[in-house]
């Protein structure tokens, strides 16, 4: 199986990005019908003649949320597809490899005939042909829960629109009313200063109230990046789970996955069983180095792991095939250190995610030059962090609307 995360994101990341653009295109948007005409001393009526625009910022933003929404269901199942595709061509290598390994093992273990395309596989992967592979992979077995891991995910991203409508029209009347507050109409405070204060709060907050299953709440980014990331994934390891079961492996062990969370540690390097039930137990299997048979510690289900934390929207870890008496386990592969190193860069990414947000949003030219000061210090923090641990900076994860 392929680095499950890394590919995830990949197959994600234009789904993520039309959110992420929509986002930062609201902000920067409303702050420039803020900031018209807000310094004219001949507009007392400023605050009237915004409020009276209403209907025109409701119209604009549902312009952009039906642009969104018509390519969507195509991105989504294209994304799903072809995770689920990915992750079954990657477990047909596999079992060519083993099959290249230990020819004589799939069948003294009693397993399945070889699924379609493997024997072709195995002669493609000797000799090199890469285009061979590719189209051998096409031949995979059915997949009715990929429709509804597609239709799933399509319901889950098209239910955030009615609340980004909802915080653009908040938000924008919320700046307006602090813009037109008495203390400013006394001259007490600047109309810019007042409307970029209101403003930097709601940027801070995001568009929020969404809640996932677990009931944690989150912003726009991050929820449609979970949710996205979370179904791209499930749809790799259903790909590859699917074309090993056609195959009649049953057993698969954890990788080792350097700055593990520990969410994931417990399952470091143990075997678990594809269909077979949850709870710890031996099972005796056929040994792929001999004919004979050997005892396996089995620490569960695939399913039960992933209920305990295992395969999480952002985890590193993968699955792969279990040969009995052949494949070794990964020892001592706790990280601790690791994973609180990479919570800190991310911690940092986000830090300076948020004051470019704000930089490019700014009303008032002072709150620019402030932001721009912040992302200076916060990409300042970054380097040292990385010097430091020896992490490998990604700037692209610096830009505005990256959600992790």
């Amino acid at each position: 199986m392929p680095e499950r995360a890394h590919l995830a994101d990949q197959l994600a990341r234009t789904l993520v990005d039309l959110y992420a653009e929509l986002e930062t295109r609201l902000a920067t948007d409303l702050a420039r019908r803020f900031a018209a005409g807000m310094d004219r001393p001949d507009r007392p009526d400023w605050a009237d003649e915004k409020l009276a625009a209403i209907g025109t910022v409701r119209r604009w933003a549902q312009t952009l949320l039906d642009r969104l929404d018509g390519p969507l269901a195509d991105r989504v199942a294209q994304a799903v597809i072809l995770a689920w595709m990915r992750g079954g061509r990657d477990a047909l290598a596999e079992l060519a490899r083993v099959q290249d390994t230990h020819p004589d093992w799939l069948a003294r273990a009693g397993l399945a005939d070889l699924p379609p395309g493997l024997q072709e596989m195995v002669n493609a992967r000797r000799a090199g042909l890469a285009a061979e592979l590719a189209r051998v992979a096409t031949h995979m077995p059915g997949a009715a829960a990929i429709n509804r891991l597609v239709l799933s995910l399509v319901s889950t991203l098209r239910g955030t629109h009615l609340r980004i409508l909802r915080w653009t029209l908040d938000a924008y009347r919320d700046v307006i009313a602090h813009a037109a507050a008495p203390d400013v109409l006394a001259g007490l405070a600047s109309r810019r200063r007042a409307a970029q204060i209101a403003w930097e709060q709601l940027l801070s907050r995001g568009i929020t109230g969404f809640v996932d299953r677990a009931g944690r709440r989150w912003q726009l980014a991050s929820y449609v990046e979970m949710a996205t990331r979370s179904t791209v994934a499930q749809a790799l390891v259903e790909g590859h789970l699917d074309r090993l079961g056609a195959a009649g492996l049953d057993l698969v062990m954890v990788s080792n996955s350097p700055q593990e969370c520990a969410r994931c540690r417990p399952w470091e390097g143990t075997v678990l069983s594809r269909s077979g039930p949850a709870g710890r137990r031996t099972e005796h299997v056929a040994s792929a180095t001999a004919e004979d048979t050997v005892a396996v510690e089995v620490a569960g289900s695939v399913n039960e792991a992933v209920r305990g934390g295992l395969l999480h929207p952002n985890c590193t870890h993968r699955l792969t095939a279990y040969l009995p008496g052949a494949t070794r386990p990964p020892t001592h592969t706790a990280n601790p250190q690791g994973d609180r190193d990479r919570q800190r860069l991310r911690e940092l990414e986000r830090r300076v995610r948020r004051a470019k947000l704000r930089e490019a949003a700014a009303i008032d030219p002072a709150a620019r030059r402030a932001a721009a000061a912040k992302v200076r210090a916060a990409q300042a923090a970054i380097r040292a962090h990385v010097d430091a641990t020896g992490l490998i900076r990604q700037r692209p994860r610096e830009q505005i609307g990256v959600a992790r």
